[in-house]
C-alpha cells in the first residue's frame, strides 16, 4: 500500500466524498480506519482508492502531500464531456476529480460565468456557469431524478471557482428565482443523508428519528420528524417537530420553537449531519 501511495500504482483512483458520508464513516470507520481526504470546498472532499482499497488515516506513507497523490491518480482521467444545453455532466469519478483539482481542464468559454460544480453523486457531477439560470434549473432536475432513483448521493450544495479556490455558490443571491427549487433539493438530499446515518447509529437506548418530506399546498417542500414525548431521541434538523404524547395527543412546533422549549436539556451533538439529543427514557421495544 505504501508503494502505491508513493505514486507507483497504476490502479489508484480518486474518490469523491461528501461531508455527510464522512460523518457516517466517522462512526463506522473511525480513527485510523477513516478515509484520508483532501478538502476542496463546500461539502466536497477527495480521497483515494488503491486496488479497490480505501487509503485511510492509518496509512503509513506520508512522504508526499496527499493532494499531490490524488492529483497524480487523476492525471490519466478521460476527457471532460462537452456541455449539453450549457451543462456538463461527468459520469467518470476520475474525470470529475481531475476537474475539481484543476478547473483549467474545463473550457471556460463553454460556460455562462464561473464554473459551478454540483457533486450530486460519484457518477453524476454537474458543471454549469454561475450566470446560467436555465442550466442550473436543469441540474436541479437531475438532482431530483437521482434522489428518486434511490442511489447514494454526495452533496446538493454547489461550489464555485474563483480567486484560485472553490467556495460555496451563493445561489440565493445569484439565482433567487430558483430558491424554492434549491430548498427542495437540499431537503431531499438531507433526508437521504439522515437515513444513512440512522443505519450506522442503531442502538437500543435511544430513538433515532428520521426526517420526512412534506410538500405544502403552496408548493413549498418542508421536512418534519416525530418525537415520542418522554423518549430519549436523536433528532435531526428539520423544519417542524411533531410531538406525540403517550396520551395520543399530537402537537407541532417549528424546530426553533422545540429547541427553545427544551432549553439546555436539549444538546446539539457532534454528529454530521447534525442531530440534537433530547433526553428521556429508553424507547419501548
Amino acid at each position: 500500500m505504501s508503494d502505491a501511495i508513493g505514486h507507483t500504482a497504476t490502479d489508484a483512483r480518486p474518490r469523491i466524498y461528501g461531508a455527510s458520508e464522512l460523518g457516517v464513516l466517522s462512526i463506522t470507520a473511525p480513527g485510523d480506519a477513516h478515509p484520508r481526504v483532501e478538502y476542496l470546498g463546500g461539502e466536497v472532499f477527495l480521497g483515494l482508492d488503491v486496488q479497490g482499497v480505501t487509503v485511510t488515516q492509518g496509512t503509513e506513507d506520508r512522504t508526499l502531500p496527499f493532494r499531490n497523490v490524488v492529483a497524480h491518480a487523476a492525471m490519466s482521467a478521460p476527457a471532460v464531456p462537452s456541455p449539453v444545453d450549457g451543462v456538463i455532466v461527468i459520469d467518470d469519478e476520475s474525470t470529475a476529480s481531475a476537474v475539481l483539482l484543476k478547473p483549467a481542464r474545463l473550457d471556460a468559454d463553454a460556460l455562462a460565468g464561473a464554473p459551478v460544480v454540483f457533486a450530486l453523486s460519484r457518477t453524476a457531477v454537474a458543471v454549469v456557469g454561475a450566470d446560467d439560470e436555465a442550466g442550473i434549473a436543469r441540474v436541479l432536475d437531475l438532482a431530483e431524478k437521482l434522489f428518486d432513483e434511490g442511489g447514494r448521493l454526495v452533496s446538493a450544495h454547489p461550489i464555485v471557482w474563483g480567486d484560485g479556490a472553490w467556495a460555496p455558490y451563493a445561489w440565493r443571491e445569484k439565482v433567487p428565482a430558483l430558491e424554492m427549487r434549491f430548498e427542495r433539493v437540499l431537503r431531499l438530499f438531507s433526508v437521504r443523508a439522515y437515513e444513512a446515518q440512522t443505519a450506522a447509529l442503531q442502538r437500543p437506548d435511544v430513538h433515532l428519528a428520521d426526517p420526512k418530506i412534506q410538500v405544502l399546498d403552496t408548493g413549498v417542500t418542508t421536512t418534519f420528524a416525530a418525537w415520542p414525548k418522554g423518549t430519549a431521541t436523536l433528532l435531526p434538523v428539520v423544519d417542524n417537530v411533531i410531538v406525540a404524547d403517550p396520551s395520543g395527543a399530537v402537537s407541532v412546533a417549528t424546530m426553533q420553537q422545540f429547541l427553545d422549549a427544551g432549553g439546555e436539556a436539549i444538546v446539539r451533538t457532534g454528529l454530521s449531519p447534525a442531530r440534537y439529543f433530547v433526553p428521556g427514557e429508553a424507547p419501548r421495544s
